[in-house]
């Protein structure tokens, strides 16, 4: 019997995809029951993805894996709130300017992210973090 699929979306952080594309077992497994349809990729996670290609071949392969999910695009409010958050959390946490992108995207769309680089974000307010079943070497939040 097939694991039913999520039913709402999750925005997935660069490093998911690189594993998904690496063919990790564990994370193929966790993109398959999030679904494709519920996969969302932040425009930021795209331009890390194309900036990370080597020739024209890769370039292409990566642009028609991009157009197989939906885009969680920048919008002024979201800018808005990455400058808040770079303000707020670099100095102490070292927050990057794409990690605040997509951070800042996902917070005012309402939805979670799915990282493995947890550290990166657990400490930022209001950032909903998903945690795939399968996945248990994620690490969370200590409470």
């Amino acid at each position: 019997m097939a694991k039913k699929q999520i039913n709402y979306k999750i925005v997935c952080d660069t490093n998911v995809f690189i594993n998904y594309l690496q063919k990790e077992e564990q994370t193929v497994s966790a993109i398959v029951n999030i679904g494709n349809d519920n996969v969302v990729m932040p425009i930021i996670s795209a331009l890390e993805l194309c900036k990370g290609t080597g020739n024209k071949d890769e370039l292409k392969e990566i642009q028609e894996f991009i157009n197989c999910y939906s885009s969680l695009q920048l919008n002024t409010k979201g800018v808005e709130l990455a400058l808040e958050l770079i303000k707020k959390y670099h100095l102490a946490y070292n927050l990057g300017l794409a990690d605040a992108l997509i951070a800042a995207s996902v917070i005012v769309a309402d939805l979670q992210l799915f990282t493995f680089n947890v550290k990166d974000f657990d400490f930022i307010s209001g950032l909903k973090l998903y945690f795939p079943p399968n996945l248990s070497k994620i690490k969370r939040k200590k409470s």
